[in-house]
Protein backbone atom coordinates (compact mmCIF):
# COMPACT_ATOMS: atom_id res chain seq x y z
CA UNK A 1 0.00 0.00 0.00
CA UNK A 2 2.92 2.31 0.39
CA UNK A 3 4.06 1.67 -3.16
CA UNK A 4 0.60 2.39 -4.15
CA UNK A 5 0.35 5.81 -2.11
CA UNK A 6 3.58 6.67 -3.50
CA UNK A 7 2.82 6.08 -7.36
CA UNK A 8 -0.55 7.67 -6.63
CA UNK A 9 1.12 10.99 -5.29
CA UNK A 10 3.60 10.95 -8.25
CA UNK A 11 0.90 11.24 -10.79
CA UNK A 12 -0.48 14.31 -9.05
CA UNK A 13 -3.36 12.49 -7.13
CA UNK A 14 -2.39 11.45 -3.59
CA UNK A 15 -2.36 14.23 -1.43
CA UNK A 16 -5.80 13.38 0.06
CA UNK A 17 -5.74 9.81 -0.38
CA UNK A 18 -5.04 7.50 2.58
CA UNK A 19 -3.76 3.96 1.13
CA UNK A 20 -0.98 4.18 3.69
CA UNK A 21 0.04 5.16 6.85
CA UNK A 22 3.51 4.23 8.88
CA UNK A 23 1.71 3.66 11.89
CA UNK A 24 -1.77 1.89 10.09
CA UNK A 25 -3.63 4.68 10.54
CA UNK A 26 -6.83 4.29 8.66
CA UNK A 27 -8.15 7.99 8.76
CA UNK A 28 -9.94 8.19 5.51
CA UNK A 29 -9.60 4.85 4.26
CA UNK A 30 -11.90 2.61 6.40
CA UNK A 31 -11.05 -0.30 3.54
CA UNK A 32 -8.03 -0.67 4.71
CA UNK A 33 -9.55 -2.52 7.82
CA UNK A 34 -10.48 -4.82 5.42
CA UNK A 35 -7.86 -5.06 2.69
CA UNK A 36 -4.78 -3.86 4.39
CA UNK A 37 -2.58 -7.09 4.99
CA UNK A 38 -0.30 -7.24 7.80
CA UNK A 39 2.16 -9.53 9.02
CA UNK A 40 1.29 -11.37 12.01
CA UNK A 41 3.57 -13.16 14.69
CA UNK A 42 1.36 -16.44 16.18
CA UNK A 43 2.89 -16.41 19.47
CA UNK A 44 3.67 -12.74 19.55
CA UNK A 45 7.07 -11.42 19.05
CA UNK A 46 6.42 -9.25 23.06
CA UNK A 47 5.79 -11.90 24.26
CA UNK A 48 8.76 -14.31 23.58
CA UNK A 49 7.21 -15.76 20.69
CA UNK A 50 10.30 -16.08 17.74
CA UNK A 51 10.76 -14.03 14.97
CA UNK A 52 10.38 -16.91 12.46
CA UNK A 53 8.74 -18.00 8.71
CA UNK A 54 6.84 -20.46 10.92
CA UNK A 55 5.79 -18.01 13.46
CA UNK A 56 4.44 -15.51 10.87
CA UNK A 57 1.43 -15.49 8.70
CA UNK A 58 -0.65 -12.85 7.06
CA UNK A 59 -3.72 -11.15 8.61
CA UNK A 60 -6.00 -8.32 7.98
CA UNK A 61 -4.81 -5.13 9.96
CA UNK A 62 -7.64 -4.98 12.15
CA UNK A 63 -7.32 -8.44 13.10
CA UNK A 64 -3.92 -7.95 13.81
CA UNK A 65 -4.78 -5.15 15.89
CA UNK A 66 -7.78 -6.74 17.57
CA UNK A 67 -5.36 -9.91 18.34
CA UNK A 68 -2.63 -7.69 19.50
CA UNK A 69 0.16 -9.57 21.98
CA UNK A 70 -3.15 -12.43 22.90
CA UNK A 71 -2.45 -16.24 23.29
CA UNK A 72 -3.70 -17.85 19.58
CA UNK A 73 -6.14 -20.48 22.29
CA UNK A 74 -7.78 -16.92 23.66
CA UNK A 75 -8.01 -15.32 19.97
CA UNK A 76 -9.01 -18.74 18.97
CA UNK A 77 -12.26 -18.49 22.01
CA UNK A 78 -13.73 -15.02 21.06
CA UNK A 79 -16.64 -14.23 19.40
CA UNK A 80 -16.04 -14.70 15.51
CA UNK A 81 -17.08 -11.79 12.78
CA UNK A 82 -19.52 -12.82 10.42
CA UNK A 83 -17.49 -13.47 7.06
CA UNK A 84 -18.20 -10.51 4.66
CA UNK A 85 -19.67 -11.87 1.35
CA UNK A 86 -19.73 -10.34 -1.73
CA UNK A 87 -22.43 -9.73 -4.23
CA UNK A 88 -20.92 -12.01 -6.44
CA UNK A 89 -19.80 -14.38 -3.75
CA UNK A 90 -16.29 -14.88 -2.91
CA UNK A 91 -13.31 -13.92 -5.56
CA UNK A 92 -11.58 -16.91 -7.15
CA UNK A 93 -8.94 -15.32 -8.25
CA UNK A 94 -7.59 -12.68 -5.79
CA UNK A 95 -4.57 -12.39 -4.56
CA UNK A 96 -4.87 -9.29 -2.07
CA UNK A 97 -2.61 -6.78 -4.30
CA UNK A 98 0.61 -9.16 -4.34
CA UNK A 99 1.05 -8.84 -8.06
CA UNK A 100 0.48 -4.56 -7.66
CA UNK A 101 3.42 -4.79 -5.23
CA UNK A 102 5.45 -6.74 -7.21
CA UNK A 103 5.32 -4.38 -10.16
CA UNK A 104 5.63 -1.28 -7.95
CA UNK A 105 8.14 -2.47 -6.58
CA UNK A 106 9.93 -3.24 -8.55
CA UNK A 107 9.45 0.02 -10.13
CA UNK A 108 10.63 1.47 -6.47
CA UNK A 109 13.37 -0.60 -5.45
CA UNK A 110 15.17 1.69 -3.53
CA UNK A 111 12.24 2.51 -1.51
CA UNK A 112 11.55 -0.69 -0.26
CA UNK A 113 12.93 -1.51 3.25
CA UNK A 114 15.56 -4.43 3.84
CA UNK A 115 12.67 -6.69 4.67
CA UNK A 116 10.69 -6.34 2.01
CA UNK A 117 13.44 -6.75 -0.37
CA UNK A 118 14.56 -10.20 1.44
CA UNK A 119 11.19 -11.42 2.27
CA UNK A 120 8.01 -9.52 1.02
CA UNK A 121 9.59 -9.51 -2.59
CA UNK A 122 10.72 -12.45 -2.78
CA UNK A 123 8.31 -14.47 -1.81
CA UNK A 124 5.77 -12.53 -3.73
CA UNK A 125 7.50 -12.70 -6.89
CA UNK A 126 6.55 -15.47 -9.85
CA UNK A 127 9.34 -18.26 -9.31
CA UNK A 128 9.34 -18.06 -13.37
CA UNK A 129 10.53 -14.69 -13.41
CA UNK A 130 14.42 -13.79 -13.68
Amino acid sequence: MKLLALEVKMAGNGERLAYYHRNGSREGSPLLDELGAALDHVDAFSTGGPCSEENLRTACWKCNVRKSSKATTEWDQREKRKPIKGKYGEPQHWDGFASVFVMLAERHFAKLTVDERAAWLKALKPKSAP
